[in-house]
């Protein structure tokens, strides 16, 4: 896709963000590059389980949202749309309140019809909370 018709970093703000999941998540997307989008968020009390650590969902969650903004860096939203057909993690250590977690993906397939995207999330200090995988199947809007 020709980079001039990538949408920008507020065009993703108001299709991805706005009163959805990721905006009550306190997800904010920071930085889009030609094939890696940035977010970050802040545990709080909204991300945690028994223990006073965030729940591992919290990470997927975070994954799901980077793939899908990241997937349309490729595609063109007039005319596609893009869907998670598969996403997984490990949790690597634990996060906790206070933590500000940064995800960023990077493009390892772009197809026609599939995409698959690795995203990394590391806390404050960079080290990192999890690794996952999401696969991205492209469709034609009807």
């Amino acid at each position: 896709m020709d980079p001039k018709s990538r949408p920008s970093l507020e065009q993703i703000q108001n299709v991805f963000m706005k009163d959805q999941l990721p905006e009550s998540f306190g997800i904010e997307i920071q930085e889009v590059g030609e094939d890696f989008v940035t977010g970050v968020l802040t545990v709080d009390s909204r991300h945690l389980r028994p223990g006073n650590i965030m729940n591992g969902g919290v990470s997927l969650v975070l994954i799901e949202t980077m793939g899908s903004i990241s997937s349309c860096l490729y595609i063109d939203l007039a005319k596609q749309n893009s869907f998670g057909i598969q996403v997984n993690a490990n949790h690597i250590s634990i996060a906790r309140p206070g933590d500000k977690l940064t995800a960023r993906s990077k493009a390892i397939h772009i197809g026609k019809t599939t995409q698959i995207w690795d995203v990394d999330i590391s806390n404050q200090k960079g080290k990192l909370v999890s690794s996952g995988r999401i696969t991205m199947l492209v469709t034609d809007r009807s």
